[in-house]
């Protein structure tokens, strides 16, 4: 299944491209044009762009897939200069940029996120926290997939050196595998110890397999950089939503307290109204029962003074 891009509507800012891995690329996280207060993502439109990056994280574990497969033909091809190496080189770029994407629009989200209330701040909570697992399960494959190879081509370097200088030691062996032979120095001063035809060739494969774990090597220090971005990209809603959601749940409970004292002081009112009338019922009874002594006592005596 595959989806449109969502981000093509959206401002520069909001799409996240354009900033390739470069030594010059500032990796501390910005604010992608919310404020406080400032309007949110429809949950619909949010969920669109969720089901998107998912569909580039698939990309992205196609792409490592391809990678692996070309680092090992890469190995296997003789030719210093192989097709394999030329396809490593585009994929792997098309690889860096499309992980950097991710990231920013991953930043947006989350950004949009906090600015997000009630449910809806929840439902998206959960969405980013499971494409964010995804991503991240996704570059830990990537970067271990590299780890494997640069021991592998580091491998392979001390093979080929020891073609070309059987009784090389240990230690030469290593630091031939260490060496900088992309450095013209090296690599001449290695070719002058063997002046063979065959260890032409061999050191420029040599040199081939170097390049490849130089590249490596900057692929997994982008990959760190990218890590620890993701650290920081946390999802929390900011202090004035939290603080307006707190003085509504505060005013609802102030409300639901202000009820209930009313109901208690209708209650009270309406028992004490009911004392009231049976006191007042008692009282008459009171007066009646004086009342009903008082005649028939006046009685009495006037029948006694009567006879």
């Amino acid at each position: 299944m595959s989806y449109s891009n969502p981000y093509q509507q959206s401002t520069s800012a909001e799409q996240g491209y354009g900033n390739g891995y470069d030594g010059n690329q500032d990796h501390e996280m910005q604010d992608y044009g919310h404020s406080s207060g400032a309007q949110t993502l429809p949950t619909p439109e949010f969920l669109n762009r969720i089901d998107f990056l998912r569909n580039e994280i698939g990309t992205l574990t196609s792409n490592v897939e391809a990678i692996a497969q070309l680092h090992q033909r890469s190995l296997a091809d003789a030719d210093s200069g192989g097709n394999a190496t030329q396809q490593l080189e585009r994929i792997s770029a098309e690889t860096n940029t499309l992980v950097n994407g991710v990231r920013d629009q991953l930043k947006f989200l989350v950004n949009d996120c906090n600015h997000s209330t009630g449910g809806v701040f929840s439902t998206k909570e959960r969405h980013i926290k499971q494409i964010k697992g995804q991503f991240e399960r996704e570059l830990q494959n990537y970067r271990e997939e590299e780890r494997s190879f640069k021991s592998r081509y580091r491998d392979q370097i001390a093979r080929q050196y020891r073609i070309v200088n059987p009784d090389a030691s240990e230690d030469e062996v290593r630091q031939a595998a260490d060496a900088d032979w992309g450095n013209e120095g090296v690599f001449q001063t290695a070719i002058r110890t063997n002046r063979t035809g065959q260890a032409s060739s061999v050191l420029g494969a040599v040199r081939a397999r170097h390049n490849e774990l130089q590249r490596i090597e900057k692929t997994m220090m982008e990959l760190a950089d990218l890590f620890t971005d993701l650290e920081t990209l946390v999802v929390q809603q900011e202090v004035p939503v939290q603080e307006a959601e707190r003085n509504a749940e505060n005013t609802k409970a102030h409300l639901d307290n202000g009820n209930q004292q009313v109901e208690k002081g209708i209650d009270h009112a309406r028992k004490a109204r009911k004392w009231k009338w049976w006191c007042l019922l008692i009282v008459i009874l009171i007066i009646a029962i004086v009342v009903g002594v008082a005649v028939g006592v006046t009685q009495a005596n006037k029948a006694v003074t009567g006879n």
